[in-house]
């Protein structure tokens, strides 16, 4: 399965600045609202990364493209 994720809504935000953040995954320090698509539609979700350049990095590619980032899941979509 794949995710195709079609905006930054919000963030990147640390871990000392959200309120839930004791819902994120262990090793997160930052997180953002994305705009995403799987099989069944479009929806809204957090996306949790464990370095600042890595959230920056998919911040920035939107600024310049259109085209969705994807994200594989399984391991044979690689």
């Amino acid at each position: 399965m794949s995710v195709k994720i079609w905006h930054v809504l919000e963030g990147p935000i640390t871990r000392d600045e959200c309120l839930d953040s004791y819902d994120w995954p262990d090793d997160a320090e930052y997180s953002m609202l994305c705009k995403a698509e799987d099989d069944e539609g479009m929806f809204e979700a957090d996306f949790y990364f464990e370095v600042y350049e890595d959230a920056f990095e998919w911040k920035t590619y939107f600024k310049t493209n259109i085209d969705p980032l994807i994200i594989n899941s399984d391991a044979n979509d690689a």
